[in-house]
């Protein structure tokens, strides 16, 4: 084999993989049609939109790892069905919640799909389902919930069970965003999103807003659409009559 066959075979090869994985997918998911949908039921299309403090909250998500421990991703069926597993998706697991397979049409809009490396803490493709479940339990409201989880994730305080007990959050390996929170002085009632109120040293513990930002991100993670592609476990209107 000569030196020239030898190099026009290596570019070949990586150039075909590169092209198959890479270019290819890339251009699809650059200019994506709206989703088509049942003309008898529903709009004949589509179109989720994602803008403005969202996508910032996504750029804060990146930006901190987060993606690192958390996946986005509920796997299709023939894959290997995830559904049922405890809070891979919906908020129970009683057909009618929100659970259903991911699609791509649940990036649009976003710059990168957020879809995970590993997944060493819980699956948020519908946290925000199940931060407004954890922050009715607690007699929060669902962004001073994520906000205080932000601050500190092995807070007992902010998970209760079946019959309101605390649940161990010890163990939790997430690390803290205190970095998007700062000491303020006190003034009048305070801030309603502050995690601490020291009403002796008048001094109070606010996320920045950052923080805020992401809480917003992290709230509107709701892919919870029919779309037709995925398998919907919603259960299906019945006739009345």
């Amino acid at each position: 084999m000569t030196l020239k066959s030898f190099l026009i075979g290596m570019f070949a090869s990586f150039g075909l993989a590169w092209m198959c994985m890479i270019a290819i997918p890339v251009a699809k998911m650059a200019s994506l049609p709206p989703v088509k949908m049942s003309g008898e039921e529903d709009a004949e299309y589509y179109e989720r939109k994602t803008s403005g403090r969202i996508l910032n909250g996504a750029e804060i998500y990146a930006s901190n790892g987060c993606y690192t421990c958390h996946s986005q991703l509920i796997r299709p069926t023939y894959l290997g069905s995830q559904i049922f597993r405890k809070d891979i998706a919906g908020v129970s697991n009683e057909d009618g919640d929100t659970r259903r397979e991911t699609h791509y049409d649940d990036y649009a809009g976003e710059r990168y799909a957020q879809i995970g490396l590993t997944r060493m803490g819980p699956d948020l493709s519908n946290f925000g389902h199940r931060a407004e479940a954890y922050a009715a339990k607690t007699g929060m409201t669902p962004e001073q919930w994520v906000v205080a989880h932000l601050y500190n994730p092995r807070n007992n305080s902010l998970k209760l069970g079946e019959q309101g007990e605390k649940v161990d959050m010890t163990w939790s390996n997430c690390p803290s965003q205190r970095q998007m929170f700062k000491k303020k002085d006190l003034n009048g009632q305070g801030d309603s999103l502050a995690l601490d109120i020291d009403h002796e040293a008048m001094t109070q513990i606010v996320p920045q807003e950052e923080a805020r930002v992401l809480a917003s991100y992290l709230l509107a993670l709701k892919r919870d659409s029919a779309l037709p592609e995925s398998m919907n476990y919603a259960p299906k209107e019945t006739d009345a009559n």
